[in-house]
C-alpha cells in the first residue's frame, strides 16, 4: 500500500486540510437523540448463526425473510448517554441500517466514529466494515436485501472514504493500482487523473489518515447538486461528480435522498451527528472538481 500511495502522491499537486471546527458559522442541526426520533430502523435477514426469538430460518438461507422496519429484537441499534451526550451503539450482529426520516438535497454531514471490539459472522475474518449511505432512494433492502439504492461513503478498516456505488454512479478522477490485499487491482482517487464513471468501488486517495481502532475519527460528507466530497479527519479522500441514477431505464442526476448508517458485522459507535444545508463548496475545494465532462465508463 505504501508504494501505491507514493505513486499517487507523485500525481497529487497539493493537499487540502481543514479542521473539523472550520466553516462552523451557523446552521448545524443535531440529528441524534436517545430515542432515535429522526431515524427508522430496518434489519435484513439474520445470519444463520444468529438466534432471534420468534424467528425461524428457512431451509434455504436465501429465502430468509428480513426482520423489516422498526423490528430490532436484539437491539442492534441503541443510543446511550456517554459523558452527557448521546452515542449511537451498533452491535453489527444483524445487517441493516438506520435511515433518516428526511431527505436531504445539498448538505454537509459531520460525524465522529470509532470501532468497537466485537465482530460477527459472516465477517469474523474480514476487516471491520460499516458505512454511511447517502442520496438513498427506493425501497428498503433493495440492494442485497439490506440497503437502499445509494452512494456509500465506506467506513471500513483502512478504507474510510472509499466510494461504493449501490445503485448510483459517479465520475471520479482515478487511476488503477495493484491491490495490497491481493486480487484484482483497485482504482484510487487521484487529483488530476482522467475522469471515469464508477458503478462499483473507487478507493480513497493518498492523503489518508485513519486513527487507530478505538479512537474517534471525524467523517464528513459534503454534497451539492451532483457533486460530493468524502472527508476524513479534515482531509479530502474522495471527490465525486456527475452522480447519477437509473429510473425506469432512464438516467437522472442523483441530487437528493435519505441518509443511512449501516450495521455490517462489526461493533461501532457514532456521536455528534450533525447536518446543515450547504449552498456551495468552500472555495478551497472548488479546484478539486474537473471541468464538466462525461466521465469515461470504467
Amino acid at each position: 500500500m505504501r508504494v501505491i500511495l507514493q505513486l499517487i502522491g507523485c500525481l497529487a499537486p497539493f493537499t487540502l486540510v481543514h479542521s473539523a471546527e472550520e466553516h462552523d458559522s451557523a446552521g448545524w442541526e443535531t440529528i441524534l437523540d436517545e430515542k432515535l426520533t429522526q431515524w427508522e430502523i430496518f434489519l435484513g435477514p439474520p445470519h444463520v448463526s444468529v438466534v432471534v426469538p420468534g424467528y425461524t430460518h428457512a431451509a434455504d438461507p436465501k429465502q430468509d425473510k428480513p426482520l423489516g422496519l422498526n423490528s430490532d429484537p436484539l437491539h442492534v441499534f441503541t443510543v446511550r448517554a456517554i459523558g452527557g451526550e448521546p452515542v449511537l451503539h451498533i452491535t453489527g450482529e444483524i445487517f441493516g441500517t438506520i435511515t433518516t426520516l428526511k431527505e436531504y438535497g445539498d448538505f454537509h454531514l459531520r460525524v465522529q466514529f470509532r470501532w468497537g471490539a466485537v465482530k460477527h459472522a459472516p465477517r469474523l475474518n474480514a476487516p471491520r466494515d460499516n458505512g454511511i449511505l447517502y442520496r438513498c432512494f427506493g425501497p428498503q433492502g433493495a440492494t442485497g436485501g439490506f440497503w437502499k439504492r445509494s452512494l456509500e461513503c465506506q467506513v471500513q478498516e483502512n478504507d474510510i472514504g472509499d466510494l461504493y456505488s449501490l445503485g448510483g454512479t459517479a465520475g471520479i478522477a482515478a487511476l488503477e493500482f495493484p491491490n495490497p490485499r491481493g486480487g484484482k487491482p483497485l482504482w484510487h482517487y487521484v487529483p488530476g487523473a482522467p475522469l471515469r464513471r464508477f458503478g462499483g468501488r473507487c478507493a480513497h486517495g493518498e492523503d489518508y489518515h485513519e486513527l487507530p481502532n478505538g479512537e474517534w475519527n471525524t467523517i464528513e460528507i459534503m454534497a451539492v447538486g451532483d457533486r460530493s466530497l468524502h472527508i476524513l479527519n479534515g482531509r479530502v479522500v474522495n471527490v465525486l461528480q456527475n452522480t447519477q441514477r437509473a429510473v425506469d431505464g432512464r438516467t437522472q442526476a442523483l441530487v437528493s435522498g435519505q441518509i443511512q448508517i449501516q450495521s455490517e458485522g462489526a461493533e461501532a459507535e457514532y456521536r455528534r451527528l450533525e447536518i446543515r444545508p450547504l449552498v456551495r463548496f468552500p472555495s478551497e475545494y472548488q479546484a478539486l472538481f474537473a471541468p464538466a465532462a462525461s466521465p469515461t465508463a470504467k
